[in-house]
């Protein structure tokens, strides 16, 4: 039986809800309409219990609190639309987690959790390596727009993960709450977004057009792979959900997974990652390995037109807003001086990236 303490944390907040024409008529039923003759006298709850693409024209735009956990799960959805907080805006230190487990006995684990942020930050560890140490219980947000078959897929998702954990109860009856999904659901067939990763499917290679990377990575970094709607992923994400000690598993804890994409796709990822603001250091792995299979260079950087397209990103670099180090060729770019006491950071940032970075360093202005 569900903890009487904390029993609520996800929180969804409708931004906008795209399910009504202009003349107010369910978009499923203007499309069933549309579809047929004019005349046809389908109930709308039929159509809306029909799993087929009619449902998927409406749609809700929403805000979600929730753990990081559950954002990585709605993320495995291929099909997703998302625009998640990065964990690098807040300081990691402050994470929080729902009240579910500040009542349980993972908390005493958590509090470990947060002393080694703390321990990391005054021993002068960076902070892409210190925000590893936070727990995928950890609260976290983002905005993404479900339709209303997406809904209800993710709804019977959460019916099932209901049966390995009673946290998941809390999502499940949120989205009914706010939706009344019980009613369509039956209907929709159940569709598994994390399929276990086999033994046989843990290799890398080409075949055709296709590249497929097999990777023992971060799950900080799985969350930002997962966003690549491109990709087919394969992990064993469903082996983390089912383990004792899920809940205090974090963004540092390793995953297993297989990554494929069209070697076009593959290429324009490595491009925009190899850039300095994009996070090159934590995408390392998975680009030399991709790397054996394209043939990327320096003229593939997003700023090779002479134009930085994440330019408000890099001039935060030259603050101490952002704990990056500033990017040498924006700064050559832009003419803009890099303050000296940041020059340790640029070699450090450098000193796993691909060579050409170098003649840049030494080319920037100082000040």
């Amino acid at each position: 039986m569900l903890r009487k303490v904390g029993q609520k944390f996800m929180k969804l907040k409708i931004i906008s809800d795209d399910r009504l024409s202009s003349d107010g008529k369910n978009l499923s039923r203007v499309a069933w309409e549309l579809s047929r003759t004019p005349d046809d006298t389908t109930p709308l709850d039929t159509i809306l219990s029909i799993d087929a693409p009619v449902n998927e024209i409406p749609s809700v735009v929403m805000s979600i609190e929730c753990t990081i956990l559950e954002r990585e799960i709605f993320a495995s959805f291929r099909d997703h639309v998302m625009w998640a907080r990065t964990s690098r805006v807040d300081a990691p230190s402050e994470f929080d987690v729902p009240d579910y487990f500040k009542y349980s006995e993972t908390m005493d684990d958590i509090v470990l959790l947060k002393n080694r942020i703390y321990a990391d930050m005054f021993g002068g560890i960076i902070q892409d390596e210190y925000r590893l140490h936070m727990p995928i219980c950890a609260k976290t947000s983002f905005t993404t727009r479900l339709s209303w078959r997406g809904l209800i897929k993710i709804y019977k998702l959460y019916k099932e993960l209901a049966k390995i954990d009673e946290y998941y109860i809390i999502g499940k009856t949120e989205l009914d709450n706010k939706f009344q999904l019980h009613k369509y659901a039956d209907n929709y067939s159940y569709v598994d977004p994390i399929p276990m990763l086999q033994k046989n499917e843990m290799v890398s290679g080409k075949s055709g057009p296709i590249v497929t990377v097999f990777q023992e990575m971060t799950i900080g970094l799985r969350a930002q792979v997962v966003r690549h709607r491109n990709y087919t992923i394969k992990d064993n994400l469903m082996e983390i959900i089912k383990a004792k000690d899920c809940w205090t598993r974090t963004l540092g804890d390793k995953i297993k997974i297989s990554i494929s994409a069209e070697v076009d796709f593959w290429k324009t990822v490595v491009n925009k990652r190899q850039c300095w603001i994009a996070q090159y250091g934590i995408w390392k792995d998975i680009i030399v390995v991709a790397q054996e299979y394209i043939t990327i260079g320096e003229q593939d950087l997003p700023c090779n037109k002479g134009f930085c397209p994440y330019t408000r990103d890099a001039e935060l670099r030259h603050t101490d807003d952002d704990p990056g180090a500033p990017c040498p060729i924006h700064s050559n770019l832009t003419s803009t001086p890099i303050d000296e006491k940041y020059m340790p950071m640029v070699k450090i940032e450098a000193s796993y990236r691909p060579a050409f970075w170098q003649k840049h360093i030494e080319k920037a202005e100082t000040k």
